[in-house]
């Protein structure tokens, strides 16, 4: 009796076994699907950044579920993978559902993406892959969807219409030279012609800025090269700032003057920490992936002894912004220009200026005699004289 009884369950199960072949193979059934629903960001902190992915399962089979059905998820922005994670023991009643998976995006791997989305210009790939493992009876299988889309960030486009609000022409504070009979008063201006920025060389530690002014120096006298001062914020946070003996100048010696009623393109070479683009990630994600930054910037030369700047009196252009993007969030990406305006800002004090090659002697400083009407201004020692053509 037992053998019979046996002999049936194996009988059965061959049966049905042999039934869901055949049903499999005239398309009766089928192994579930599933793929990506919608990724959103759900706690951020200080060190972590978590993302919440909707999957969608669709069964095709009416009033089967699978034995067995697990999900893994892997998400990678330019090729680095940054968040993986995975569900066992999913439900799939029949037709189709939702579940969905939590991962941490892997904060040590933030730095190399941004090392990546520098040199591609601010482009990053974002792929996200859902894998499904659904077991039916002797029917397994592991079906597999990606999504692809490509995010955009808009920085150097914001720091380059920043600088450009320094444009124009300046008449510099009057600058004494001399004393006595021998004083003279100069009244320099100078005139910034155009202006760039780019991003330079990024390594793992630290990410190049080039800032990039055409200088125009149209008095009769050489003008040393300005210092530049500046910061950037993001999201209440200092992303990067560097003063005026930082501050080095591309392919060039600092203290190398713009001579009389020429142009001179300098480079100047800030930097940032990677570390603190990480940190300003997060905020961009907490701040539903919306910046409001501030770009701030100031040059700076002695002339004679004097302090002048650019803006004037001391004085820094500030300018505000708004970027979003749609990594996640379902909005329009882009960047807004909230204002510019001139604020006072700490002046750099001689003796740094002095360090960079931002500052003249008069006792040293070379004169132009091939003004139009043979004749040219210059400074000799201290004093201010013409000089016959």
């Amino acid at each position: 009796m037992i053998r019979k009884v046996f002999a049936l369950v194996v009988v059965l199960g061959v049966c049905t076994t042999g039934a869901l072949g055949g049903l499999y193979a005239v398309g009766a059934v089928g192994i579930p699907d599933a793929g990506l629903e919608n990724n959103a960001w759900g706690e951020v902190d200080d060190e972590r950044i978590e993302v919440v992915t909707t999957v969608w399962i669709d069964n095709p089979n009416p009033g089967i579920e699978p034995d067995d059905l697990s999900l893994e998820y892997d998400l990678a922005l330019n090729g680095v993978h940054l968040a993986s994670g995975s569900v066992d023991e999913v439900a799939a009643p029949s037709g189709n559902t939702t579940t969905e998976i939590r991962t941490d995006l892997r904060y040590g791997q933030l730095s190399d993406w941004w090392v990546s989305h520098i040199e591609t210009d601010e482009v990053s790939t974002l792929e996200a892959d859902v894998t499904t493992h659904a077991t039916l009876g002797p029917l397994s299988g592991s079906p597999s969807y990606t999504h692809e889309d490509e995010i955009e960030t808009d920085l150097e486009p914001m720091i380059e219409d920043a600088l450009a609000e320094q444009e124009g022409e300046y008449s510099l504070s009057p600058v004494s030279t001399g004393s006595g009979v021998q004083s003279e008063v100069l009244e320099p201006t100078v005139e910034i012609r155009d202006t760039s920025a780019e991003w330079g060389e990024v390594d793992d530690e630290e990410t190049e800025l080039y800032l990039t002014y055409e200088v125009y120096n149209p008095n009769a006298y050489p003008l040393p090269t300005p210092a530049l001062t500046g910061e950037m914020e993001f999201n209440d946070r200092i992303v990067a700032d560097w003063d005026a003996h930082d501050v080095e100048v591309l392919d060039a010696a600092n203290d190398a003057a713009i001579p009389p009623r020429s142009s001179r393109e300098i480079t100047f070479v800030a930097t940032l920490s990677n570390d603190d683009a990480v940190d300003w990630f997060a905020t961009h994600v907490d701040n539903d992936e919306v910046t409001d930054a501030e770009f701030r910037a100031q040059l700076a030369m002695s002339v004679a002894g004097e302090t002048v700047t650019i803006p004037e009196d001391g004085d820094a252009i500030r300018c505000e912004y708004e970027m979003a993007t749609a990594i996640f969030v379902d909005q329009e990406a882009g960047l807004t220009e909230e204002g510019c305006e001139v604020l006072p800002w700490a002046t750099p004090e001689e003796g740094d200026l002095e360090e960079v090659g931002a500052a003249n002697d008069p006792d040293d400083v070379e004169y132009d005699d091939s003004d139009e009407d043979g004749a040219g201004l210059g400074i000799v020692g201290t004093e201010l004289v013409t000089l016959s053509g």
